[in-house]
């Protein structure tokens, strides 16, 4: 049996997670999160990360160094994802996470979109052609497949972080996507009315799902709509769900994101979202240990 660890440095949230890997697959121990909201600290007009970000940033990762010591993984991975893509300064904030004590790999929209389909396989495996997405703090991914093979893998940078600055409104979201879509029309190519769902914001909203209507691990997407609904009108049932399910650090980003998930409901036709376990770290994993077989489950 391996012991694993995994650092994901994500737009909204710095996740470690500690695993135990043997035949039957991955196995979490625990689960660490801290809302830093790093994407918030670039300066978008001169691409530039904040020395404030990089510092907070750092700081997580110097308590989740001490975590991993204590742990003693035979593997230790970490990556960011797109706070990373557009700085100039990227060089320097790997450095600063370096000294912090955590080398950090700094991975591409299309290597998030592969990583996530890879560790969704981990429990949708039996969906063997559709489409899947990630709705992130600053970017969704998108994946189409078939066979279980990737058609296409692609990220927008477009999430729930920056969603939040914007106006909660159905063309917010509904006209990037169209734009975007309409320039990766191979992730168009494959029909499905389930979507498969990735990644935390899918799971917030399946946590709420779940405490409304009892729905265990798929969305149906009009039950969704009243959700987003009833919690813009500030309907105090729903709010009260929300706040019962879905940790504090998420709740102002938790509209935003949901808006993207309907958007790619709109776009895609879709009728209900199957929600995976897995996401960006398993597949990462899974991707990186030598035996491991990518179009596989766990």
């Amino acid at each position: 049996m391996k012991k694993i660890a995994i650092v994901d440095i994500g737009s909204n949230t710095v996740v470690l997670n500690l695993y135990t890997k043997d035949r039957e697959g991955l196995h979490l121990c625990s689960n660490t999160s801290n809302a830093v909201r790093l994407v918030s600290y670039i300066d978008e007009e001169a691409h530039h990360m904040k020395p404030e970000g990089i510092q907070a940033a750092s700081n997580v990762l110097s308590q989740y160094r001490q975590a991993i010591d204590a742990y003693r993984p035979d593997c230790t991975f970490a990556f960011i994802t797109e706070p990373a893509r557009n700085i100039d300064n990227r060089k320097e904030m790997l450095a600063a996470f370096h000294e912090a004590g955590i080398d950090v790999d700094a991975i591409s929209g299309q290597q998030e979109a592969t990583y996530d389909f890879f560790g969704s396989r981990i429990d949708t495996g039996d969906i063997k052609t559709g489409n899947a997405f990630d709705v992130g703090g600053g970017s969704t991914e998108l994946i189409a497949f078939q066979n279980n093979g990737i058609v296409e893998a692609a990220s927008i940078p477009l999430g729930c972080v920056r969603l939040s600055r914007l106006p909660l409104e159905e063309c917010t979201a509904d006209d990037a996507l169209h734009a975007f879509l309409e320039d990766h029309p191979k992730l168009m190519s494959i029909p499905s009315s389930t979507l498969i769902g990735i990644g935390g914001t899918n799971r917030a909203a399946g946590l709420v799902m779940n405490e409304m209507f009892h729905c265990g691990n798929t969305m149906n997407v009009q039950l969704l709509e009243q959700v987003f609904q009833h919690l813009k009108d500030n309907d105090p049932r729903y709010i009260d769900a929300v706040h019962k399910v879905v940790r504090s650090s998420r709740w102002p980003v938790f509209l935003p994101g949901l808006n993207m998930i309907l958007g790619i409901c709109r776009a895609y036709h879709a009728s209900e979202i199957r929600i995976s376990s897995g996401c960006v770290r398993e597949g990462y994993i899974l991707s990186h240990l030598p035996e491991e077989s990518h179009g596989s489950a766990a």
